[in-house]
């Protein structure tokens, strides 16, 4: 009857150490987060590449950009990345996909085509992240700051037109991952409004 007991006993308390053993080791689901930027533009008023074709070209940025994880710093310029938060897609994909967005909708062009578009093209954009960053201060706010490179080419003598190098910054962030995809998704809004007045502007 003893050793009945005991056996009973040593069973239940192996269950319960295995029982919190498999609590620890389930890990909360990782959020997934996109830049939320709005879909309607202005129309152009610009005339004069109603008749051209520009291809938007692969989006250059640093090696961090070209994952999914989503970065921030401190003041004293370590980086981490969000434990428990992942882009649903790279910044640099995203910012490719939004820019040939926003530039076909805003109707500069009379064609806008990807990179790997077999249709000849007449201009090209080339883009080039150069920052995308979060800095979290010792007050729990942060800044963040967005700069872009942007060139138009004349495609066949590759014949630099123009470029503009575009910078957006925000202080008095939340210092966490809601508040930094919302404020970015503000400032890639204002970011591609810029660009598509750059490609109407230099338009020739």
């Amino acid at each position: 009857m003893l050793r009945r007991k005991l056996i009973i006993v040593v069973t239940a308390v192996v269950g319960i150490l295995l029982g919190g053993c498999s609590l620890q080791t389930k890990v909360p689901p990782t959020s997934k987060y996109l830049l939320n930027v709005p879909t309607s533009y202005d129309v152009s008023s610009a005339t004069a590449c109603r008749d051209k074709v520009l291809r938007i070209g692969l989006v250059e940025s640093p090696d961090i950009l070209t994952t999914r994880d989503i970065v921030y710093r401190t003041d004293s310029g370590r980086s981490y990345s969000y434990t428990k938060a992942r882009w649903m897609s790279s910044i640099n994909a995203q910012l490719g996909n939004l820019l040939a967005g926003a530039v076909t909708r805003y109707g500069t062009f009379g064609n806008v085509i990807s990179l790997k578009s077999f249709a000849d093209n007449d201009l090209l954009l080339e883009t080039e992240i150069q920052e995308f960053s979060q800095t979290i201060h010792p007050d729990g706010t942060s800044t963040l700051k967005i700069a872009v490179q942007f060139v138009l080419l004349e495609q066949y003598h590759r014949n630099i037109i123009a470029s503009s190098l575009i910078e957006i910054e925000r202080d008095g962030v939340g210092g966490n991952v809601d508040s930094a995809v919302e404020n970015y998704s503000a400032m890639i809004a204002e970011l591609l409004q810029q660009v598509n007045a750059f490609l109407g502007a230099n338009c020739l």
